[in-house]
C-alpha cells in the first residue's frame, strides 16, 4: 500500500469574510470529490480569510498512479477563478 499526500496553498484575494472563504472551499472540495477518489479537507489557516490550505490524500499500489491523480487534482484546482495556487507539494509515502 502506497499513500500519496498533497498540500495545496491557495490565495483567495476577493475573500472578505469566512463566509466568502467557505464558499470557495466548498466549490473546490465538491469538484475534487466528484471527479477523483481522494480525501480532501482544509488542514491549516482556518481563521485566515484569504488563505486556504488543503490536504489531499489517496491510496494505491502504484506510486505513478498516485502522482498522476494528485497532479490532475492540482490541474483542476488551478482552473478555479476565485483563487490561485501559491504553492503545492506532493509526497509519496
Amino acid at each position: 500500500m502506497i499513500i500519496g499526500v498533497c498540500r495545496i496553498v491557495l490565495s483567495i484575494p476577493e475573500s472578505f469574510s469566512l463566509k466568502d472563504k467557505r464558499r470557495v472551499k466548498r466549490s473546490i472540495v465538491e469538484k475534487v470529490r466528484n471527479k477523483f477518489n481522494v480525501s480532501i479537507a482544509e488542514i491549516e489557516a482556518q481563521d485566515n480569510i484569504r488563505e486556504l490550505i488543503l490536504g489531499i490524500s489517496c491510496i494505491s499500489t502504484d506510486s505513478n498512479q498516485i502522482y498522476r491523480v494528485l497532479s490532475d487534482v492540482i490541474k483542476l484546482v488551478e482552473k478555479e477563478k476565485d483563487s490561485f495556487i501559491v504553492d503545492y507539494e506532493i509526497n509519496i509515502l
